[in-house]
């Protein structure tokens, strides 16, 4: 008993039962689960994604997608999304400016006009 006592001394003073370093190496485990656990919620989290989504749906509509996409591609025409608008033709002929805003009476307008407008 005296030797086991003995022999068990001598291992713990060595740099191998270091207490603080297992405590440090426990301390990093810990931290290393809770950032484990972190990414394992993150990823297990629920997006609101509707349990009942068919599948075969999901696919037959992305088979249409596909379609429409090929069509367009075959006709080499711009989709229709894409498209501009025809715009209105531009007015024919020389258009004659406006007067200029200012307070005085109108220059091409009789006398007689200008007091009444004035007025």
């Amino acid at each position: 008993m005296q030797h086991a006592n003995k022999d068990l001394k001598a291992q713990f003073k060595t740099k191998a039962f270091d207490i603080d370093a297992i405590d440090r190496m426990n301390d990093e485990m810990a931290d290393l689960m809770a950032m484990s656990e972190e990414i394992q919620e993150t990823l297990g989290r629920s997006y609101n994604v509707p349990d009942d989504i068919d599948e075969a749906e999901l696919l037959g509509e992305l088979d249409a997608l596909e379609a429409d996409m090929a069509l367009e591609e075959a006709g080499e025409e711009v989709p229709s999304y894409l498209q501009d608008e025809a715009l209105p033709d531009a007015p024919d002929g020389v258009m004659e400016p406006l007067p200029a805003a200012h307070d005085g009476p109108i220059a091409n307008q009789p006398a007689s006009a200008q007091r009444t407008t004035a007025s």
